[in-house]
């Protein structure tokens, strides 16, 4: 794997610009319009893609750091590098953080392309339409936080129990009965129940069950 990848930066190298696109959906997007499948489309057109699954609101990803690696290093070579993304806030919600890495860009004379907004930030309007959408993004994510807290706020004040629900009684006690029959595997009866194995060790454990040697 890491010669491929090496194979494929000294690809990349070759080339006079190289566009690499940056996709990222959060758990919480998973369900909304704004899939990895859409952004996938409109960053057709790109060299290479990085994709994550991970917060706006955590700095530190993985996919992301990688693409700014290889555009450092592209660009160190005297490449025309761009890093595209389908809308700002896919970069970052923070408005601190977008305005870093627009200057570490700068910095090493990489383009950064967002689609949705139509916007480069090698031009100064550019780069200021850029951090005043990272304004925006950043007070969306708050609010995000704040309808969040509110609303768990309510279900606690209302009597709603918050987080697992819990197993359904008959697939306890089908747990419960396959148990104590002691001579089935733990990791079959998670199979049969169609849970984890450490749900079988919870349930014995609350119910004070043990297995026969």
């Amino acid at each position: 794997m890491e010669k491929q990848q090496q194979d494929n930066q000294i690809n990349l190298e070759k080339m006079d610009k190289v566009k690499i696109g940056y996709a990222r959906v959060s758990s919480q997007e998973d369900k909304q319009r704004l899939g990895m499948e859409v952004q996938k489309a409109a960053l057709s057109d790109c060299d290479v893609l990085f994709t994550e699954k991970e917060s706006g609101g955590k700095d530190n990803r993985l996919e992301l750091m990688s693409a700014i690696t290889l555009a450092k290093e592209l660009a160190s070579k005297k490449v025309d590098v761009s890093i595209c993304v389908y809308r700002l806030d896919r970069l970052t919600r923070r408005m601190f953080t977008l305005i870093s890495l627009i200057e570490e860009f700068n910095e090493h004379n990489i383009r950064l392309i967002s689609l949705q907004e139509n916007l480069e930030t090698d031009t100064l309007v550019g780069k200021m339409l850029c951090i005043s959408l990272g304004f925006v993004a950043e007070m969306e994510l708050d609010n995000i936080r704040s309808r969040t807290r509110d609303g768990l706020q309510r279900a606690k004040l209302e009597g709603k129990k918050l987080g697992n629900k819990g197993l359904p009684k008959k697939t306890e006690e089908k747990i419960i009965d396959l148990y104590t029959l002691n001579s089935i595997p733990i990791r079959d009866i998670a199979k049969r129940c169609n849970v984890a194995e450490s749900t079988i060790y919870n349930v014995a454990r609350r119910n004070n069950l043990s297995r026969r040697k």
